[in-house]
């Protein structure tokens, strides 16, 4: 306790703030409602400009960061896809993901685990998180009402069915801001931005971001959330409800006349498209068909099998990643998301430490994540990897606060023995 006191006044340099803004950026995605700002390729500015800040800053890696199973679980499944270029359906598309996309998605994990290194660090980025979650719920929103009658596109990197899922995610972390002891000015920006993500998921008229909400409602009522009143524990419970039964005629057709539903009889319906990714993985068990190459395999098996020789993702993020990185790749991915929420646990059993109430919501944000991301593409998400580095960030605090506060420590010895000279 004594540790988190001292941290409290740390300084919070230029690093960590351009960290914020990395976070802002990747999660908000102004680039893309914004034509400006296209052009000078935000994400990729604030990547270079946060990493040299943190060389002038001299921001040391924690020695003990590469003992975390989350770190080395993680490096070992991208080791994985690099073995698997030269044995991918198409060389070129595994070779340019490896480079460019999931390079950035690791560097922002990795820079998010050097950088929350205090309480105070988590609290300051999940309020960042609800302010994103603001910007992008009140521009899908205005969408989707421009668009009446239609589901409208989030932007043109997620559809609706991917948004409500991304609301879904991060609905959990705006309620901790909530609870989390700051001003009447955050605590209001955090529950606007949980009505507007469930309102949003609603008008998405997603049916996994329906039911992965309705996931993140009940386990939150049934939860036991530390140090937490069941009165506001209802309110919140309430307040979700509501949003949820206002806006749900807007998505009650979707559910009606499942036995006729396209995912089941139609041919790019997800069973149908489940199948033949199982006999691309029966094919391809040790290393898989490359990095972001499952559309192709898929279009390559098709051809093979007379179809129509349609693009398509998994619509499964396990199955995508048991096609593209083999059943080693799976197993791995998948220990690395259970050692991730058990880990979770395991803080939030300890109920008087300052990071159990975070731990239980970051572990409600995965049931959020992984209710969708079953049901669509996205094994290598930034928002899981959002989720994986603030998991493994909770960790290493939780098992290394010495180490974690050592620069607070070290300063207030150094009072103290200034203090001890002149008596």
């Amino acid at each position: 306790m004594e540790a988190q006191s001292n941290i409290a006044g740390e300084r919070l340099g230029p690093s960590f703030v351009c960290f914020l803004i990395w976070t802002f950026v990747v999660l908000a995605r102004p680039q893309d409602f914004v034509t400006l700002l296209a052009p000078f390729r935000p994400v990729l500015l604030i990547c270079f400009v946060t990493m040299a800040m943190m060389f002038l800053e001299r921001v040391a890696v924690p020695a003990n960061m590469f003992r975390l199973s989350e770190v080395r679980l993680v490096l070992l499944l991208y080791l994985i896809m690099l073995v698997g270029i030269p044995f991918a359906v198409h060389r070129g598309v595994a070779f340019r993901f490896l480079t460019s996309v999931m390079p950035a998605t690791l560097l922002y994990f990795l820079v998010g685990i050097v950088q929350l290194r205090s309480v105070r660090r988590l609290n300051m980025t999940m309020a960042t998180i609800a302010l994103s979650l603001v910007f992008s719920a009140s521009i899908y929103i205005m969408e989707s009402v421009a668009h009446q009658g239609f589901r409208g596109v989030a932007s043109g990197m997620y559809d609706p069915n991917d948004i409500a899922m991304l609301f879904a995610t991060l609905i959990p972390l705006c309620l901790y801001v909530l609870f989390a002891g700051h001003g009447r000015v955050i605590r209001t920006l955090s529950v606007v931005a949980t009505c507007l993500a469930a309102a949003g998921i609603m008008m998405s008229r997603s049916r996994g971001g329906v039911l992965a909400l309705v996931v993140v409602i009940v386990f939150f009522f049934l939860g036991s959330v530390p140090r937490i009143r069941g009165a506001a524990k209802i309110a919140v419970v309430v307040m979700l409800a509501f949003v949820f039964i206002n806006y749900f005629s807007m998505v009650q057709g979707r559910f009606q006349n499942m036995a006729q539903d396209y995912n089941l009889n139609d041919e790019n319906g997800r069973i149908n498209l489940w199948k033949q990714n199982l006999v691309i993985v029966g094919e391809n068990p040790v290393l898989g068909v490359g990095a972001d190459c499952s559309a192709v395999a898929l279009g390559l098996l098709r051809a093979h099998e007379g179809g129509t020789q349609t693009w398509l993702t998994p619509h499964s993020s396990v199955l995508q990643v048991a096609v593209e990185t083999g059943i080693p790749g799976l197993a791995i991915f998948v220990i690395l998301n259970i050692l991730a929420m058990r880990n979770l646990r395991r803080v939030c059993r300890d109920r008087d430490h300052p990071l159990s109430r975070l731990a239980f919501f970051m572990e409600l944000s995965f049931y959020g994540f992984w209710t969708g991301g079953l049901l669509l593409s996205h094994g290598y998400s930034v928002h899981l990897y959002l989720l994986l580095g603030i998991s493994a960030a909770v960790r290493h605090l939780y098992v290394y606060p010495a180490i974690s506060t050592s620069l607070a420590g070290s300063k207030k010895e150094e009072r103290e023995e200034h203090a001890t000279s002149n008596i």
